[in-house]
């Protein structure tokens, strides 16, 4: 877990790094990011939760969008927090991220309706992809038995 939350952190950066940097990727920054990725390290959620997680954030970016492009006011932004804590208990999702993502496009304002939906979809596939990535390192058996002696990141660590 402990080499997830490692490559979660360091994804994080380098999206924040792409966002702040280079020109057009603003909105593939969202602080919510590092919630999802505490939720997806610290639970043992299967791919397909992730995944239904996943996509319950782009529902909830899309539906923000919408109401967002239709009438940016409070009574929107109300019906958008309605629905959308609506979609998670109807589902059960159990994500609480997936409410702060809906609520991103009433502060960011973007001049396109796609924008935010398409990059909340890359930043949360990149992170899902990322930790997927780093769980299969972390089962490598090589690899394993060499990370075993890194501090924070070996079973070593976990032991203090």
């Amino acid at each position: 877990m402990k080499l997830r939350a490692v490559a979660a952190c360091l994804y994080i950066g380098l999206v924040y790094f792409v966002s702040a940097h280079l020109e057009g990727f603003h909105p593939l920054f969202f602080p919510t990011l590092g919630a999802f990725a505490y939720l997806f390290v610290t639970r043992s959620a299967s791919a397909r939760e992730q995944g239904v997680i996943a996509f319950g954030a782009l529902i909830g970016s899309v539906t923000g969008s919408i109401l967002s492009q239709l009438h940016p006011s409070t009574l929107f932004f109300v019906v958008n927090a309605l629905f959308t804590f609506w979609m998670i208990r109807r589902w059960k999702w159990n994500a609480p991220p997936i409410m702060a993502v809906s609520f991103v496009p009433f502060f960011m304002r973007p001049s396109e309706l796609w924008t935010l939906p398409l990059f909340t979809a890359m930043a949360i596939g990149g992170l899902v992809l990322t930790l997927a990535a780093a769980s299969a390192v972390e089962r490598w058996k090589p690899v394993r038995s060499m990370l075993s002696a890194v501090p924070f990141v070996g079973r070593k660590a976990e032991a203090e």
